[in-house]
């Protein structure tokens, strides 16, 4: 192999290097951005549930509602809490990738 041939097969290798290191960039910017997004989502998410673990506080030490209705509203609430628990574990999971 001459010299040329060398030179033109290492331009060729720069080349494709820097192709390589701009889509790398693009990518880690991407996932960046993503990632801002997600600790957005789980920071409103973690302050529903805030909200909703102080309502049923106080509908708990409430003894306005009727015994049936509170157990029924309790329930719904501690699932509700439980799937944003849920969406919260999913959004640290996927951050933590």
């Amino acid at each position: 192999m001459n010299h040329s041939e060398i030179l033109k097969r290492i331009e060729d290798k720069i080349t494709r290097l820097g192709a390589i290191r701009h889509d790398l960039e693009a990518q880690v910017n991407r996932l960046k951005e993503e990632n801002a997004s997600l600790y957005r989502i789980n920071k409103e998410l973690l302050s529903q549930v805030d909200e909703l673990e102080e309502k049923n506080r106080e509908l708990t030490n409430s003894h306005s509602l009727q015994p049936a209705v509170q157990d029924e509203f309790r329930t719904a609430t501690k699932q509700r809490i439980n799937d944003l628990v849920k969406e919260i574990d999913e959004c640290l999971s996927l951050l933590n990738k």
